[in-house]
């Protein structure tokens, strides 16, 4: 009988033990799928809000810190140093990161043309994230900022003209167009992100 008792109570304590770990692996498991992305278009989808991210986060050093330490030289100083900036900023690294969350465009249709495979709200936030960056930084960029790169390049630093054009309308327009597209990729990022949610949750 004590011998019966005592084989009882390990075999108890052994299913215990094991039924512990079982619980343990289902928790880790579980909480591991909740960070990775389920399918190829979350996948597209969370790029895109990183490289939203880090689009927004190089607009923010330019409006908070650049432009204004710029504006502290000499107009001729000014001019040039921002126009080697324009200059080597174009590399195809730049262009990834700053313009690369347009990605988003892929999932968007995607869920778009499977409106069973996703809930409402990840369809409507995927398309948003795309239109916002899109308008907010693409085309703010391509119709405001960089025209005024090119004027800029085009004057001549020393000239009454070029520090006119620096002083009046670089340092205040270029500024303010490049700060409002710094918002559009943040909120970007943000509308990128709630789609991931409900990316994750499945069907609605």
């Amino acid at each position: 009988m004590m011998e019966y008792g005592t084989i009882d109570a390990s075999t108890t304590l052994n299913s215990a033990e094991v039924g512990q770990s079982g619980n343990t692996r289902n928790t880790m498991e579980h909480s591991t799928s909740r960070w990775l992305v389920g399918s190829i278009p979350e996948g597209i989808m969370l790029i895109s809000v990183v490289l939203n991210s880090m689009a927004a986060g190089v607009i923010f050093i330019f409006s908070n810190t650049i432009m204004p330490a710029l504006a502290t030289l000499e107009a001729k100083e000014g001019i040039m140093i921002m126009n080697t900036i324009n200059d080597i900023i174009l590399n195809p690294l730049f262009g990834v990161v700053f313009f690369g969350g347009l990605v988003s465009a892929f999932p968007a249709f995607r869920m778009w043309k499977n409106p069973g495979e996703y809930s409402i709200p990840a369809r409507y936030y995927g398309v948003a994230t795309t239109v916002v960056f899109f308008f907010g930084n693409f085309m703010v960029t391509g119709t405001q900022n960089v025209p005024m790169n090119n004027e800029l390049l085009a004057v001549d630093p020393g000239s009454d003209e070029g520090a006119a054009y620096w002083e009046d309308t670089y340092l205040t327009n270029w500024v303010a167009w490049n700060t409002a597209r710094g918002i559009f990729a943040t909120l970007a990022a943000l509308l990128g992100a709630l789609c991931l949610r409900f990316m994750a949750k499945g069907k609605a």
